[in-house]
């Protein structure tokens, strides 16, 4: 009887034991980010057109909520051998999808750029500023439309800020900008409610984009629409000059 007590409070113990650890292993996870993630660098300096060898490749474990959404991860190891890279890179940089030219034709598989969740959405940009955004660059989408019942007058929206640019007409991963400054074929990555913003935007008025700093993920809120009439009234043109952003918040880099 005493044996057996004896082995059912070890037999408690040990259950106890284990679950504390558990806890103690999740509590550790979290604290330092999440599960570590699996991501490629590389190896060495690797100039634009260079071709990734798999001996250029090496496997960083980063937590979760470090990792860029675009890096390119350990499974993708055997589709990426063999692919050029678009943008110079420094060793012991994390390789990211849209650093990597396919080798056909030197096109990139935009299907491979998209992340879980969003889409890539081609929008026709207005004017000569989108001649300056390359693919992995980040755009804020503003939209031109007239105002009803207002004759000629128009205004400007911001619709969305903070967008990846997945790449620029016929040629996603090219980074090289077309002759036309009249405007450009844009892919944009975007959840399926912002495509649909974007779909009747496109339908309505004209489009166009004003490129980010990379260092720079806030955004504003409290935007307010612009009219055209502001041009021809000294008061509201020097209002809308003087008018402070409004408050921001920083977006966290998930499309």
């Amino acid at each position: 009887m005493k044996l057996r007590a004896a082995l059912l409070a070890i037999l408690v113990a040990s259950i106890g034991g284990l679950l504390v650890w558990s806890y103690l292993r999740k509590f550790e996870e979290e604290a330092s980010g999440g599960t570590r993630v699996g991501v490629l660098a590389v190896l060495r300096t690797l100039e634009p057109g260079a071709p990734i060898r798999n001996e250029d490749l090496a496997e960083r474990w980063i937590p979760q909520a470090y990792v860029e959404s675009r890096a390119v991860r350990v499974g993708d190891r055997p589709r990426i051998v063999n692919l050029r890279v678009s943008t110079p890179l420094d060793a012991q940089q994390v390789l990211m999808w849209t650093d990597i030219v396919v080798a056909n034709d030197d096109q990139r598989a935009v299907s491979g750029l998209v992340q879980p969740g969003m889409r890539a959405v081609t929008i026709r940009a207005e004017g000569k500023a989108s001649s300056l955004v390359h693919p992995g660059d980040r755009v804020d989408v503003l939209a031109t439309f007239s105002q009803p019942g207002s004759g000629d007058q128009r205004a400007a929206v911001v619709l969305l800020q903070n967008v990846l640019v997945l790449g620029r007409g016929n040629e996603p991963s090219s980074g090289a900008a077309r002759t036309s400054t009249d405007g450009s074929d844009l892919a944009l990555s975007l959840s399926l409610q912002n495509a649909q913003v974007l779909a009747v935007a496109s339908d309505k008025g004209k489009l166009s984009v004003a490129l980010r700093s990379p260092e720079d993920l806030r955004i504003q809120e409290g935007l307010v629409d612009i009219s055209s009439s502001i041009l021809v009234e000294p008061e509201k043109r020097a209002a809308a000059v003087r008018s402070r952003p409004g408050p921001t918040r920083m977006d966290s880099v998930v499309r």
